[in-house]
């Protein structure tokens, strides 16, 4: 009985254990790809998600849940420490903006759209996100529509029934607008 109850204690408390500048250096990996400006715009800018947020994903990749031949190769030899080091150097840093210029009535439209989906009900009115809910602010517009084709699709679910039609355009007008946020 002891030891169960040491090892609930070790692992409520190994979130506070959590080392962001350990993070740093085991985040130089990630930063090929998740950096603003990359060619591959399905890549999501991870700096000021939050920390529990990119625990979860990374450990859903990990563990195939959330398929992905790429992240699972990158993420396969990481420690559950690793993941939870990187994840809060990623939560410690300030928002990057997307750097992205969109069409003022594509951003208008997305706005009304979000508003629409109650987007912000779970994202938070500033669309930062929070605990196991990520931040869309800022976020590039490629990684959004894409996922927001594969909650379309069902390659993804998604908590909510309502989301952006795919062949509408709202996908591109709801990443227009979020990716605009800071």
């Amino acid at each position: 009985m002891q030891l169960i109850l040491v090892l609930v204690l070790a692992a409520l408390s190994f979130d506070a254990a959590a080392d962001a500048k350990a993070g740093e250096k085991k985040a130089q990996l990630c930063l090929l790809c998740h950096k603003p400006g990359n060619v591959m715009a399905a890549a999501p800018l991870l700096e000021a998600q939050p920390a529990k947020y990119l625990v979860a994903a990374t450990t859903a990749y990990k563990t195939g849940k959330r398929p992905d031949p790429v992240m699972q190769t990158n993420v396969a030899k990481l420690s559950a420490r690793d993941i939870a080091d990187i994840s809060d150097y990623f939560a410690s840093k300030a928002p990057i903006a997307s750097g992205r210029t969109a069409d003022a009535a594509k951003v208008a439209a997305g706005e009304t759209k979000t508003r629409e989906l109650q987007c912000a009900t779970c994202h938070q009115a500033n669309y930062s996100g929070i605990d196991l809910v990520p931040r869309l602010a800022g976020q590039t517009a490629g990684y959004l529509i894409a996922q927001l084709e594969a909650f379309a699709f069902g390659r993804r679910t998604h908590p909510t029934a309502s989301m952006p039609s795919a062949s509408s355009g709202d996908a591109e007008n709801v990443a227009s607008y979020l990716s605009t946020l800071r």
